[in-house]
């Protein structure tokens, strides 16, 4: 999950890769930091100068030692995109480079100087969240009951950890019976702990969460738990 970035052209503070006038440049806004699995983007500004764009493109890994993969970034109004899908944030640290082709073949690229030795480490944090927290012992399964409100909703995500330390994972809860539902793991240990929120999606790409003021005020929500025989 995860803070979606808004960066307006019209305020970016960019670092130079080049200063000489009628050679290609490219404008880049480092990224500080990611949320841990959640959506976001990276974004730059290519002038070619007298040249004629080819290509833009960033690589990224996930770990050190690790080979890049390389993906074309999208441009939109002279801003290339490159979006982040949570699947690409679920590791402590997210590695990349841009690189710029032109019309004569050479390339510029961020950082400019030996970028796929030397690329730009952005630290993965995951957002403090508020979650509920049940004894695994005593639950089985958890539901989330939306009521007649289901037919607005394009998914429910459950976001679980198993004790006070560590990474939630993502589970799409399943449609059964009118409502959504998640199985718990037995416990692996006495008394442990399981620590949850649930994310609910609607068809117009809103969102809202449980716990929440805006969940617990609609009457027609609840999250409820089946007891462990």
């Amino acid at each position: 999950m995860k803070i979606i970035r808004r960066i307006f052209i019209n305020s970016l503070l960019f670092n130079f890769i080049s200063f000489a006038s009628n050679s290609p440049q490219l404008y880049h806004q480092q990224v500080e930091e990611l949320a841990y699995n959640q959506f976001d983007q990276i974004t730059c500004v290519v002038e070619p100068g007298s040249l004629q764009i080819n290509s833009v493109k960033i690589f990224i890994r996930f770990e050190k030692g690790e080979l890049f993969n390389e993906y074309t970034m999208v441009n939109a109004k002279g801003v290339y995109t490159f979006r982040i899908i949570p699947e690409m944030a679920q590791s402590d640290s997210f590695y990349y480079f841009i690189t710029a082709e032109f019309s004569d073949y050479s390339i510029v690229a961020y950082p400019a100087d030996n970028p796929e030795e030397n690329p730009i480490i952005v630290p993965v944090v995951e957002p403090k969240r508020v979650a509920k927290k049940i004894a695994i012992k005593d639950v089985e399964k958890i539901y989330c009951d939306l009521g007649r409100n289901i037919g607005k909703v394009r998914s429910v995500t459950i976001y679980t950890r198993y004790g006070k330390n560590g990474r939630y994972s993502l589970t799409p809860m399943a449609l059964s019976s009118g409502r959504f539902q998640y199985n718990v793991s037995p416990p692996s240990k006495k008394n442990q702990i399981l620590f949850y929120y649930i994310v609910i999606k609607y068809m117009d790409h809103t969102l809202m969460s449980y716990p929440s003021d805006d969940f617990d005020n609609n009457p027609d929500y609840r999250v409820l738990q089946g007891r462990r025989m």
